[in-house]
């Protein structure tokens, strides 16, 4: 049946910034049909009217940078530097897992998503040996009701890694035919990426080379796909991470890739911390697009990104939460807000990243950047039908003000009532329609973290950090 949603304070997060403090949305089926004030609301005879009562509806989140595996390790690495985090305890806790654990962390992590207003997820997959992982990986998503974007990873004999079973020409077969399979998958609400890991520390490390680049490139190219990379990131000690490397290598990652002659619009640059001002300028001509993840940049230390830069470079920006054995919280409305306060420390500029234009780089700005932006990403007539409805009642969100300011500095991702992808309801008063096993789901996921912990000698790590009282 389809929808009218009444009674809302729409922020329709077009290219106008049009707000309806009192409007409607109308759908019909999986898509929308109509937006604007409630005075040209259409007749309601034969639609499902939903009242908003007053709530905010927003176009649904889009995360742009998430490992999914990562659920079942959250919460056991406060402390650690991006590069010890990466190689002792990400790696590691990665080889511990099984593919029942993995399959059930996809589950838990489209859930919570989908809980806090997220409807559609770039999902960075890490290489795992398992030959069905990436069937899970689109099945076990898309039955949950969440829009995907699923990065497989390009991966094959280096010089440093002789023993992978692929050469480049296996890789792109290989790939090649999964992506042909799984692209616009289960109604289209799967899509197909790649991940090429080629900033400093893969190459150096062997996992990349030059030939490598080259060849999941030209298999990007071939397919018309996005490809994912980590870029710039983590601490400046000189003895590890990107300053070590850079001055090994003597080139930025941004360099690399413009050296290689593969620098375009279809790259998602991950991070970006320690760009300069020659690599923005390289992002910006080439039309790359950079991903920030705030909160997970700032546990680990890494620093704050130059985002305003990059934004009055005209590159296009897009929000994501990173995994969360990085960080906590896969909350995009967390990170909009983040995006806005640590920029505004950065800067000493209050307005560095404005509500407006940190709330686009979870919505319009990262649909561009996936290439979906005449489907996703705002609430425009013809655009499809995901959305988030915000319960405004709540004593947090009881504020005078512009209504995006208030949705931004008041929100938090358990506000939402009611989400919609595709005009269906995924999320409804923190159900999960598709999943009616959600609660198993959520036990089962408790035990395997505690097995993943054991596995991996990782259970000292629970152990509280701080002085408790006596």
């Amino acid at each position: 049946m389809d929808t009218l949603i009444v009674n809302a304070c729409v922020i329709t997060g077009n290219d106008a910034g049009d707000v309806h403090p009192s409007g409607f949305v109308r759908l019909d089926g999986a898509r929308i049909a109509a937006v604007g004030p409630m005075t040209q609301a259409p007749p309601s005879d034969g639609l499902r009217i939903v009242d908003a009562a007053g709530g905010f509806v927003t176009p649904g989140l889009i995360n742009m940078h998430q490992h999914l595996h990562m659920n079942l390790m959250k919460g056991l690495a406060d402390g650690m530097l991006l590069e010890p985090w990466a190689k002792d305890f990400s790696a590691h806790s990665r080889r511990m897992l099984r593919p029942e654990q993995v399959r059930n962390s996809f589950r838990l992590a489209a859930m919570e998503m989908l809980r806090t207003g997220t409807t559609c997820v770039f999902n960075h997959q890490s290489p795992f040996p398992w030959a069905n992982l990436h069937r899970d990986a689109v099945d076990l998503i898309a039955a949950t009701g969440l829009r995907q974007v699923l990065a497989v990873a390009f991966q094959c004999r280096t010089p440093k890694l002789s023993d992978h079973p692929w050469d480049e020409a296996d890789a792109t077969l290989h790939l090649g035919r999964m992506i042909d399979e799984f692209d616009g998958a289960h109604g289209g609400l799967t899509r197909m990426a790649l991940a090429v890991e080629c900033n400093a520390h893969h190459t150096e490390m062997g996992r990349s080379s030059d030939s490598l680049v080259r060849a999941g490139y030209a298999l990007a190219r071939d397919k018309d796909l996005r490809v994912a990379v980590h870029m710039s990131g983590g601490t400046l000690s000189m003895r590890m991470g990107f300053t070590k490397y850079r001055r090994q290598t003597g080139r930025s990652d941004v360099e690399y890739l413009e050296n290689l002659g593969v620098l375009d619009h279809r790259w998602l640059l991950a991070h970006g911390i320690h760009f300069s001002d020659q690599d923005i300028e390289k992002v910006a001509r080439r039309g790359a697009a950079v991903v920030y993840t705030p909160t997970s940049e700032s546990i680990r230390g890494g620093g704050l990104g130059p985002w305003r830069a990059l934004q009055r470079a005209g590159i296009t920006c897009a929000l994501g939460s990173d995994g969360p054995a990085v960080d906590y919280s896969v909350d995009m409305v967390e990170q909009v807000k983040a995006c806005c306060v640590l920029q505004a420390v950065r800067h000493g500029d209050p307005d560095a990243v404005s509500p407006r234009e940190s709330l686009a780089m979870a919505t319009l700005g990262a649909a561009r950047a996936l290439g979906l932006g005449d489907e996703i990403g705002s609430l425009e007539p013809g655009k499809r039908a995901d959305l988030v409805l915000f319960d405004r009642s709540r004593p947090h969100l009881r504020m005078a003000g512009d209504p995006l300011t208030a949705f931004v500095r008041g929100a938090r991702g358990a506000d939402a009532k009611l989400v919609m992808v595709d005009g269906r309801a995924v999320c409804a008063d923190g159900h999960f329609p598709l999943v009616p096993d959600a609660d198993d789901v959520v036990a089962l996921a408790r035990e395997h973290a505690r097995e993943l912990a054991r596995a991996a000698d990782f259970e000292r790590l629970a152990d509280p950090r701080w002085p408790v009282a006596a």
